[in-house]
């Protein structure tokens, strides 16, 4: 199987740029361009779209983006009157879906995350132009248990994650075939370029000379801004010229923006406040160009973009030691349990040597070399051809 000139559709849950949004738009972008495919969007949860994301899917080519209401798709295993309801709200949901979308010719549908890829499962069923399809698990992501899901995950001829942890819940919970586990490490979504870092620096009150330390990652509670910022308080107590910059963007929900405003309220309660720049929807390539060192601490990862996008900038990146992250940065010393000791170690050494950040940051340029979108398009293609022919 071959991507070329096929009707393709992409499934997510809503328009905001996370991880796996990023690398929706930027696959789509890419069937488009290089594929010559016709490729569309539907939302399965929202159809909120942040300004990121509209800007991002501004230069993809991607045609239209669907979106057929409040989504329902789930049938718990009891025998309830509830339960009939929810199985008529289920099929009605379905039908919805087919209609709209029976006329658009799809070939294959490709989903980001675990909703999608019931909804994913069950077009394919009910769209006779549908050859492929996959259940695409990505990261920190749940399962629901019901009818519906176990029916999909049973039955969908792959399953495909982007870290061996992925496979963790479906091992646990469900009985599926090893055979069906396909591992695809994701590729980088960002492409590289250099900027005036003197007017950046300006720009977020940075002195220049100072060695910045940066953490990229939504405000999602198993982000660990937090934890990055309390060693970093501890490091500035006998180092100075040191800064930190936390990202995200806290106007993705109620839970992001109460944990952008709980960093807001610790940097004001430190004695170093001029030290820590907190942003929320800047231009990720502008904190790319002005770090020394990217991090990123967390509860779990599937294979995050962020990790990928330091090392493309040849930066030596301190991070939790997931499966996913291991994949990239291989033997790194960097990796870290999430202990204070342990990243208070890794952040002091790098504070201190030139030297082993730019080593450091040179082995990353060559790491980040294998993940580029053609070897990922390729890859996949292998995939679904053995999973289906």
């Amino acid at each position: 199987m071959t991507f070329n000139n096929k009707n393709i559709l992409l499934i997510l849950q809503a328009g905001t740029l996370g991880g796996a949004e990023r690398q929706a738009l930027g696959l789509g972008k890419f069937l488009v361009k290089q594929k010559g495919c016709t490729v569309d969007i539907l939302f399965a949860s929202s159809p909120k779209r942040t300004e990121d994301f509209n800007s991002f899917f501004a230069e993809t080519g991607i045609r239209n983006i669907h979106y057929f209401g409040e989504p329902y798709i789930i049938l718990r295993r009891e025998f309830s009157i509830k339960n009939l309801k929810r199985l008529k709200w289920s099929a009605q949901y379905l039908l919805k879906l087919k209609k709209g979308l029976k006329n658009e010719n799809y070939e294959v549908v490709i989903p980001f995350l675990n909703f999608p890829s019931k909804i994913a499962y069950y077009l394919y069923k009910l769209l006779p132009t549908v050859k492929y399809t996959f259940w695409h698990q990505l990261g920190l992501d749940i399962l629901k248990m019901d009818v519906f899901e176990s029916i999909a995950v049973n039955n969908m001829p792959c399953i495909i994650g982007n870290a061996e942890n992925c496979f963790d819940i479906f091992k646990n919970e469900y009985q599926v075939n090893k055979n069906k586990f396909n591992l695809l490490p994701q590729y980088i979504t960002l492409e590289k370029e250099k900027r005036d870092t003197t007017i950046i620096k300006q720009k977020f009150n940075i002195p220049e000379g100072a060695i910045v330390f940066g953490m990229i990652a939504h405000f999602k509670s198993f982000k660990y801004h937090d934890l990055a910022l309390k060693i970093f308080i501890k490091l500035c107590e006998t180092q100075d010229n040191i800064h930190l910059i936390l990202q995200g963007n806290k106007e993705n929900d109620e839970i992001s923006n109460g944990i952008y405003h709980d960093l807001e309220k610790s940097i004001q309660n430190s004695n170093i406040s001029s030290k820590v720049t907190l942003i929320s929807n800047e231009d990720v390539l502008d904190v790319l160009n002005i770090l020394d060192v990217g991090i990123l601490l967390s509860l779990i990862e599937g294979t995050p973009n962020v990790v990928m996008e330091y090392m493309l900038f040849g930066l030596p990146v301190i991070s939790s030691n997931h499966p996913g992250c291991i994949g990239l940065l291989e033997e790194s010393p960097y990796l870290v349990d999430n202990s204070e000791e342990a990243i208070f170690l890794a952040m002091k050494t790098l504070f201190n040597s030139k030297l082993e950040r730019k080593n450091e940051g040179e082995i990353n340029l060559e790491r980040i070399k294998k993940y580029d979108i053609v070897t990922y398009v390729k890859k996949l293609e292998i995939i679904l051809t053995n999973s289906y022919n």
